[in-house]
């Protein structure tokens, strides 16, 4: 039988962590059937009765029955919570041509994966024999089980690689510490989440966006038009900026290279140094899915225009700089003519504060003539198909193409999503210009940390959408010599997350759609879940403090501050 922690939490941790193996393991014949959740309750049962017997070896049978009844309950109850979340996996956003059974076997698999990390090699072998019972509680071993256990237990026998493993410390390191010369690294506070409230309900400048797509043919048709232009000219001035950039890149590996020189964009990476004794402020969002209200209550609240009209009277005050991390459209109900159409007028309106990156939604792809999301769900486009001309949605590829994919902000890195695989980095990486390489950025726009130090290869090559550990993300940021990275692409409910705290090299999530009463949303969606969470980053002689706030996307559902809720959309939102 399993061991258990004497620290009740990290116990509790484990108990989760194993209901959740079990739970995998259910689904892996593609039916998680009557017998097998049976299995599962009377062996969360058996594992809470022996550790009340190891806990409470003198208590009397009447008391300790009813310990055990109490933690059998709760067990049950998780047990529930982690057969729920399982199942909405094969719900989760996938690319183009990716099989969703597929999809949700390597996310399991993963889970696993990460799960056998924090039992030793007895308990490792425990769990693998208690998931033979459970392949045997139907009565028939699946091929498709049999292969997942045999992968699992392959995968715990994975060597990490010795680039991954820190060396050990010289004896007489202390005797020599003052002789080397290193440049310090950025540092990065992480401070408590602050009440932003706005300094205005509303500005003028959202008034000429806030319009429903018209179901009337011509109508929409003179809407397309505008669209068309908007997007080329935010195009254009990308273009501009590309062609002063140009090459500058190539032959640098640090960053730091940087240093002293004019922010530029060269291909698809920004690279903004930061100008000694300036203070500087960055307004960071995360995912904005058609979240209209999100995007306007953070740009207010954030007291943006203000700020930056104040800096340019007075350029001793912080220069304000608002990021978006991608990810702009589908699964809420403004995407276009909402949050991108803003997007871009924000971008034209200050090419040199706004940061426009991708994100894995802002992909399209073409087929016989007609263009499609390139992610399942791809709401927006599957919306206004029928209604919208198609060279507006060929026009979107083509913009889509052209967003940049990151910016390195003096030590700190945004991205959509994470870092490329091993392989891939291995194979291509030579120098910073390689982050142009189209490879390694589509890489970006999906990847996932992981809560284990190391993701073999094989896990990473499963599925578009693919897990890093922390050492892997910790030889990446040193390869560019990045501090902090700043990421969007997964939904996590609090809105705003410390991936590895503690970690000297900081990785945050941030996510900005969602809301329990949120309006923005159809009445179903999974994002009423999620806090969305802005945040602020104040950088100024090497140090970023960063600050997360709550956005008030309620304040922005009322028809007064908000006039896509002054009347009905005459085109109906679909739904996935």
């Amino acid at each position: 039988m399993l061991t258990f922690s004497h620290d009740p939490d990290v116990a509790e941790q484990q108990m989760n962590a194993i209901i959740f193996y079990l739970t995998a393991f259910g689904y892996i014949d593609g039916e998680f059937d009557l017998t097998e959740k049976t299995f599962v309750k009377i062996y969360i049962r058996q594992l809470v009765g022996d550790r009340a017997k190891t806990l409470m070896p003198d208590a009397d049978a009447r008391t300790r029955g009813e310990v055990v009844s109490k933690f059998v309950a709760h067990f049950h109850e998780v047990f529930e919570q982690v057969d729920q979340n399982v199942r909405s996996l094969f719900d989760e956003v996938t690319a183009d041509g990716e099989d969703v059974n597929e999809f949700v076997g390597a996310k399991l698999k993963l889970r696993c994966y990460e799960i056998f990390q924090h039992f030793d090699r007895d308990n490792r072998r425990e769990l693998l024999s208690t998931v033979d019972e459970l392949i045997y509680a139907d009565g028939t071993v699946h091929p498709a089980e049999a292969k997942f256990r045999a992968e699992i237990e392959a995968l715990l026998d994975a060597e990490v690689p010795t680039e991954f493993v820190a060396p050990e410390a010289p004896a007489d390191e202390g005797e020599h510490i003052e002789e080397l010369d290193v440049e310090p690294a950025a540092t990065v506070e992480i401070l408590a989440a602050a009440q932003v409230a706005p300094r205005a309900d509303d500005h003028p400048f959202f008034a000429g966006f806030e319009v429903h797509y018209s179901s009337d043919p011509i109508r929409i048709r003179e809407q397309a038009q505008g669209d068309l232009g908007l997007m080329q000219r935010f195009v254009e001035q990308l273009g501009a900026q590309r062609k002063a950039g140009a090459g500058k890149l190539k032959g640098h590996h640090d960053v730091a290279d940087f240093a002293g020189q004019r922010a530029f964009l060269d291909g698809h990476v920004y690279v903004h140094p930061t100008t000694p004794g300036q203070k500087y402020e960055l307004y960071v969002l995360g995912d904005l899915h058609g979240c209209y209200s999100c995007l306007k209550s953070s740009v207010l609240q954030a007291d943006f225009f203000a700020k930056l009209e104040a800096w340019k009277l007075d350029r001793s005050r912080p220069e304000p700089k608002l990021i978006l991390l991608g990810d702009y459209i589908d699964r809420g109900r403004f995407s276009y003519n909402g949050v991108l159409r803003t997007v871009m007028q924000l971008y034209l309106a200050a090419p040199e504060h706004v940061f426009v990156l991708r994100g894995n939604h802002e992909y399209y792809i073409e087929y016989r003539g007609r263009i499609y999301g390139g992610v399942k769900p791809a709401e927006a486009i599957n919306t206004l198909v029928g209604h919208m001309p198609g060279e507006v949605f060929e026009a979107y590829m083509n913009m889509f193409e052209a967003l940049p994919n990151m910016l390195l902000f003096d030590r700190l890195f945004f991205v959509h999503a994470g870092i490329p695989r091993d392989a891939e980095l291995k194979a291509k990486y030579q120098d910073l210009s390689s982050l142009n390489d189209s490879d390694l950025r589509f890489q970006m726009l999906w990847s996932d940390p992981s809560t284990a130090d190391y993701i073999p290869d094989e896990l990473q090559a499963q599925n578009a959408r693919f897990p890093f550990g922390r050492l892997q993300f910790e030889a990446f940021m040193e390869r560019i010599g990045a501090t902090m990275l700043v990421r969007g692409h997964e939904k996590i409910d609090e809105g705003f997350k410390d991936v590895y705290p503690g970690n000297p090299t900081a990785l945050l999530n941030l996510f900005s759609a969602g809301g329990a009463d949120n309006d923005d949303l159809p009445p179903e969606s999974s994002y009423r879940t999620v806090r969305p969470m802005a945040c602020t980053i104040h950088v100024e002689d090497g140090v970023a403090r960063v600050t997360p706030w709550e956005i008030d996307y309620k304040r922005y559902n009322d028809p007064r501050r908000n006039r896509f809720f002054a009347t009905e959309p005459e085109i109906e939102h679909k739904i996935g």
